[in-house]
């Protein structure tokens, strides 16, 4: 033990032991290997006999009591770790006195991390030691001094990372491989510690490049690919992404490309950081055919983004976002809308985007014609119950009204649950998590002030400075405040900032060259939605959305939709962010 004198360390030692006399309480001896290198080593079995025989020679306590907590091949880097949270799980219980250690970075390198562990460990009368640095938390310098090494160990492990990177690029320049997984095509020589081509894959690897040389589609390319039963490298169906991918990887024309992405599908790294060198492979296609169809695919992208950003510029999908398929789960994409109508309304096509990436789902597209009115009408009627709830006396008369009107003749009824879910919610005997919303009518949205902005950004530089002192308060002045305080202050604080970042983005975005014309007919058309949705009455969904400001409405869905679910082209479920569903059973055909 790490005492300031021989009197201090028996005074240590009197504490451990009269915890330690506790029979209700378990000795938590806590053991860590990060790499399957370290577990062939037996560094698990090191730990634990030291750990064992520390506890039998040095603390004398039955081995009934000792429970050790395992794990092989993770990472000090956070908490996340099946055992450490069975122990910490057990401390929170006021079941453990001791959690012992035969390093201290075996249960933690991260500061903060330990600092959230550690106080949960004061708050539970907990006793930490590590038999590496001789010391127990029982005195104020061993506290103090386990602080001071839990910085050194966090230092450690971030040098230690930049090292192993400086490494594995310096190998990468080498042209030698770095272990990344093998793509389609390619297989792994342990003898030689090298790529080769895949003889099984081969052949379909090359007619990847032949077909979309040919079609310039990736989405016929893996119909073939998925029609003909060939599996991706994992036994999975392919997609246009991983077509695109595969096509885009410069290692099939023999090129090396290292350290491209943050992550495997992350963010871009900048082209200075990025390791490329030429012909370290045997080619698996002729590099002259893989820049042919490199230059297929960016001609189409670029078209792509042309026609994207002239699309985006003239409508706005409402439903986008919202739409979950009910045959296979994923989302509907948009599509281009269909064609305008004679008073200007111009809705849009949705499609299962597990049918355009997978062709795995065989559900029809959705329109706004059969959507919009359903929903609309749908949460019309809701606002009307809410002003007629003294005379709904009983669900079958809620859903009478909610079924009004010709878009609901084709449903045979609500789901029974779902239907009681929103009676209930309606005579005030459940809450949802938050009611619904109604915009203000004639609602002011003038432009941002450029002075305010200022103040803004001001503002949020002041905050983000604040929560640098906060940490800093926290993790190095025991008497300032406690862990509860510290969670609680930086909660605030970072939702300040984060809505203060939100107003900028926002602000920056928007067009401060608006006139108040455009600004009256928003605030008419943010009245026209409040006054028919709160009127009850029924609603003609082609006039509405020819009359009503697209992104007004468009906002609206969004702030009180969590989605809605579509079979078959129907409207079967909507499911409203207050926590109220509704699920309609359709007659049969």
């Amino acid at each position: 033990f790490l005492c300031p004198s021989l009197e201090g360390e028996s005074m240590a030692y009197k504490k451990v032991t009269e915890t330690l006399s506790d029979p209700g309480k378990i000795v938590a001896l806590y053991v860590r290997v990060s790499t399957g290198y370290q577990v062939d080593k037996d560094s698990l079995p090191f730990q634990k006999k030291e750990l064992k025989a520390y506890c039998k020679h040095i603390l004398h306590i039955d081995e009934k009591r000792i429970e050790v907590f395992e794990d092989a091949g993770k990472s000090a880097k956070n908490t996340d770790r099946p055992a450490f949270q069975r122990m910490m799980n057990k401390v929170r219980a006021g079941q453990v006195s001791h959690v012992i250690v035969y390093k201290i970075d075996r249960v933690s390198r991260d500061l903060v991390d330990f600092s959230i562990m550690w106080k949960e460990f004061k708050a539970g009368r907990v006793t930490f030691i590590s038999l590496n640095e001789q010391f127990d938390t029982s005195s104020a310098i061993g506290e103090a001094v386990l602080k001071i090494i839990l910085v050194f160990a966090e230092l450690e492990r971030k040098l230690t990372s930049e090292r192993v990177k400086d490494i594995m690029i310096g190998r990468a320049h080498e042209g030698k491989w770095n272990g990344a997984r093998m793509p389609y095509g390619w297989k792994w020589n342990s003898e030689k510690q090298f790529p080769e081509h895949n003889p099984e894959e081969i052949q379909a690897a090359r007619l990847i490049y032949s077909m979309y040389e040919k079609t310039k589609s990736s989405s016929k390319v893996r119909d073939y690919f998925n029609n003909n039963n060939i599996p991706t490298k994992r036994g999975g169906e392919w997609t246009t992404k991983t077509i695109s991918d595969y096509i885009r990887n410069p290692m099939n024309k023999g090129d090396y490309r290292y350290n491209y992405r943050e992550s495997p599908h992350g963010k871009k790294k900048p082209e200075e950081e990025v390791v490329y060198i030429p012909g370290v492979f045997p080619p698996l296609v002729d590099p002259d055919q893989w820049d042919r169809c490199n230059a297929i695919m960016d001609h189409n992208a670029e078209r792509l983004r042309n026609a994207g950003a002239a699309h985006n510029q003239k409508h706005i999908h409402l439903f986008a976002g919202l739409i979950m398929c009910g045959a296979c789960g994923s989302y509907f994409q948009s599509m281009k809308p269909d064609r305008k109508r004679a008073n200007g309304f111009r809705p849009s096509l949705y499609r299962c985007s597990g049918r355009v990436t997978k062709r795995s789902c065989t559900a029809p597209g959705a329109s706004d014609v059969k959507i919009g009115p359903v929903v609309f009408n749908f949460i019309s009627h809701i606002v009307a119950a809410t002003k007629k709830r003294q005379e709904i006396k009983t669900p079958e008369e809620l859903e009478s009204l909610l079924l009004s009107g010709p878009e609901f003749a084709p449903i045979a009824y609500i789901e029974e649950s779902s239907l009681h879910g929103i009676f209930d919610a309606l005579q005030g005997r459940t809450r949802p998590k938050e009611g619904l919303y109604l915009p203000e009518p004639l609602s002011h949205q003038s432009a941002p002030d450029p002075g305010s902005m200022e103040a803004k950004r001001a503002e949020a530089a002041k905050i983000g400075r604040a929560l640098d002192r906060l940490k800093k308060l926290f993790l190095f002045d025991d008497s300032a405040m406690n862990e509860k305080e510290y969670l609680s202050t930086r909660a605030e604080l970072t939702e300040q900032l984060t809505r203060l970042n939100n107003e900028i983005r926002d602000a920056e975005e928007a067009s401060f060259g608006r006139v108040e014309e455009l600004n009256f007919v928003s605030s008419a058309s943010s009245f026209l939605l409040s006054y028919s949705i709160q009127s009850g009455e029924h609603i003609q969904y082609n006039e509405f959305a020819a009359a009503v400001d697209d992104q007004i409405m468009k906002d609206f869905l969004n702030l009180i939709i969590d989605h809605i679910v579509v079979s078959e082209a129907h409207v079967t479920e909507i499911h409203f962010k207050s926590g109220l569903h509704a699920k309609f059973i359709y007659k049969s055909a």
